[in-house]
């Protein structure tokens, strides 16, 4: 590729990262702007190019990045990581929009305000990282969640597609199993997890992490064993979006993992599995498990319903999908302070703020 100029390059570190930014790259697509998913290629070759694959498809202008390759100018660098970009690249202004939802102890530090910008969402956040930071020059913008933009975009008729595709039933209910990696629920989830809810859909989605390194593998190993129950459809590394698996679920059952809040976000019930395994040195010294532990985790558990073994998930599955309402006021409460503003306009309203900030 020769060296050329880009109205925005997206910085993607790894497969799962790109969700993050899909739906502000169409944004900026709709407005005839040259943009660039540059991949850093960090994970293994087939993950990297089923990135390199999805973005093409979608016209993402993708491009594995080469340190010896002319230097990319661009008026906008958007970082997805919670550390400041290393790359070279000639930019005007430099963006975080942190892959997840910023309950990570990184996305409170001074490496992030190293920024010109920074996409927050929900006022509260603002202010929290302004209290916490009150000499950064960084520029702060409420905005809310970006990847949920797409959840607004399918249709009724696209969740029913969905759901035939996958070889479920669109007449019975859908549970989508969200699990960590690390730690997580999957090793205390018994074999015969699927039979046990025969009258329901089974969306396993995996964390990428548990497909990309070898240390998982006997969860791979488990989540195949499921899937060849007919009421189970397991999502592969290439289904990496976790987004149009939220939007056709009727419920979520995850463990400690931010895709709560994103669900929760959608006014759907969750239920937050505690029963998670630990390895044996955090057992012993229970301080690492209170350090490796998101402290902003507990603060916002109210939105879900939390069980402490897997006997406790079919009755308060089939209590929450009997009054998916029991926790709606919580969901929309914490959503305010940890997602922002989900509207489905997220994209639009950084891509103003972007093409105000170029105006001579």
């Amino acid at each position: 590729m020769k060296k050329s100029d880009f109205h925005t390059i997206f910085l993607i570190h790894h497969l799962y990262y790109i969700p993050q930014f899909i739906s502000i790259a169409k944004e900026l697509l709709k407005r005839d702007k040259q943009i660039l998913f540059l991949l850093l290629a960090k994970d293994s070759p087939d993950k990297n190019q089923i990135a390199f694959d999805y973005c093409k498809k979608n016209g993402f202008n993708p491009y594995f990045y080469n340190e010896e390759d002319p230097i990319f100018n661009c008026d906008f660098l958007i970082n997805g990581a919670h550390g400041f970009p290393s790359i070279t690249v000639n930019y005007k202004y430099t963006a975080s929009v942190i892959h997840g939802i910023g309950t990570k102890a990184g996305y409170y530090t001074d490496e992030q305000n190293k920024h010109d910008i920074r996409f927050v969402e929900g006022a509260q956040r603002v202010e929290l990282i302004k209290q916490m930071f009150p000499d950064s020059d960084c520029k702060l913008y409420n905005v809310g969640f970006a990847k949920l933009d797409e959840a607004f975009t399918i249709s009724e008729q696209d969740k029913l597609d969905m759901l035939q595709s996958f070889g479920l039933n669109p007449d019975k209910k859908t549970i989508l199993y969200a699990p960590t990696f690390y730690p997580s629920s999957i090793e205390y989830m018994p074999g015969n997890f699927p039979t046990d809810f025969a009258d329901y859909n089974i969306i396993i989605k995996p964390h990428f992490f548990s497909f990309e390194k070898k240390t998982y593998r006997h969860q791979v190993r488990k989540f195949n064993k499921w899937a060849k129950n007919d009421n189970v459809f397991l999502a592969g590394p290439e289904l990496f979006n976790l987004v149009p698996f939220m939007t056709i679920a009727d419920i979520m059952v995850s463990d400690e993992s931010s895709a709560i809040f994103e669900f929760a976000a959608l006014n759907k019930p969750v239920i937050l599995n505690q029963n998670v395994r630990y390895r044996w040195t955090y057992r012993l010294f229970k301080s690492k498990i209170r350090k490796r532990m998101d402290g902003q985790m507990s603060q916002f558990k109210e939105v879900a319903q939390i069980i402490q073994n897997y006997k406790a998930l079919q009755p308060i599955i089939k209590s929450e999908l009997q009054n998916p309402n029991n926790k709606a006021e919580a969901r929309k409460k914490i959503t305010d302070q940890i997602v922002g503003l989900a509207d489905g306009h997220v994209s639009e309203r950084i891509v103003d703020i972007m093409d105000e900030l170029l105006k001579p």
